[in-house]
């Protein structure tokens, strides 16, 4: 009797043998990791109420002061955990536990700094914003709280350690910390709360088209036939499929794009709307003070710090 474990090929060329030995097929899903940014901060002021964003946030303090809200719970943030936030979680954030929303922060250009913080009551803050890809980002919103012991310390450490340094132009290996950081973290997330986030393949091809073609005309009259539906059919699929009207989507999606270039400062709002696909500056603003909670200038005067 033949093993089952063991590769068949007789049924494969020589090159199908050397691509993949095994005839069992294997199904992957795509994992489109983009980070946006990844800073590391001193904070003196950190009041939001809102921060529901269209993004994934890594939040990692060594000095203690500030904390985190969600769902009645606080999460206080500390040397010895790291914070895992999915896309449109609203959560709030408190430092000086001020009533009214104040943010004040620069970047920490040397280590002498962090022995300072905590008597000015400061905190310093490493925070990176990034997205996995649709099926990724539709994960429930929520909080993971994971101890920093292990790999996810010594990766931290490295990061502060560079980004002190280097924090404009990151090397190859600033960015392979980055990447193995956030995919670490995420991979700890309990399989059940991955359950139940599968989408029709024609409605995943079109966002697929969205997320590639954001500064085009996306219609409902175009995107239909892409999925090879009639539209008031397709309308009601892809709303039962994300849970969100076709329209509303391809506006969110093309804010997550200007989120992105929002951090190249040789590109005008003006520029980054066009490529958006946005008319014009004033419905930009219009749009994305109403998904990001802030304009278009001031998001960009936070990032530049």
């Amino acid at each position: 009797m033949s093993d089952p474990n063991i590769p068949v090929m007789a049924s494969k060329n020589h090159n199908d043998v050397k691509t993949d030995p095994s005839t069992v097929k294997q199904h992957f899903t795509n994992i489109n990791l983009n980070v946006h940014c990844c800073r590391y901060w001193k904070l003196s002021e950190w009041e939001f109420r809102d921060l529901s964003l269209p993004f994934w946030r890594l939040y990692a303090n060594s000095v203690p002061g500030a904390s985190v809200r969600f769902g009645g719970r606080v999460y206080t943030l500390t040397a010895e955990t790291v914070l895992l936030i999915p896309p449109f979680t609203s959560f709030s954030t408190s430092l000086k536990k001020t009533t009214d929303e104040r943010f004040s922060g620069k970047r920490i250009e040397n280590r002498e700094e962090l022995a300072r913080l905590e008597k000015r009551g400061m905190v310093d803050h490493l925070f990176i914003h990034f997205n996995l890809g649709f099926r990724f980002d539709r994960l429930h919103p929520g909080i993971y709280s994971y101890k920093t012991e292990g790999a996810p310390g010594e990766l931290l450490e490295n990061l502060r350690s560079s980004l002190i340094s280097e924090h404009r132009a990151l090397s190859v290996r600033q960015n392979l910390w980055i990447h193995a950081l956030i995919l670490l973290l995420v991979s700890r997330i309990p399989e059940d709360d991955w359950k139940g986030i599968d989408t029709d393949r024609r409605v995943l091809r079109v966002i697929d088209y969205i997320e590639q073609h954001p500064h085009e005309s996306l219609s409902n009259n175009r995107l239909a036939p892409l999925a090879n539906m009639a539209v008031t059919s397709f309308l009601r699929l892809f709303k039962a499929s994300t849970g969100s009207p076709l329209q509303q989507f391809v506006q969110a999606k093309r804010i997550e794009k200007a989120l992105v270039m929002m951090h190249n400062p040789s590109l005008s709002i003006e520029q980054i709307a066009g490529e958006c696909g946005f008319s014009d500056r004033q419905h930009f603003s219009k749009v994305f003070k109403r998904v990001v909670n802030r304009s278009p200038a001031q998001y960009r005067r936070e990032q530049a710090m």
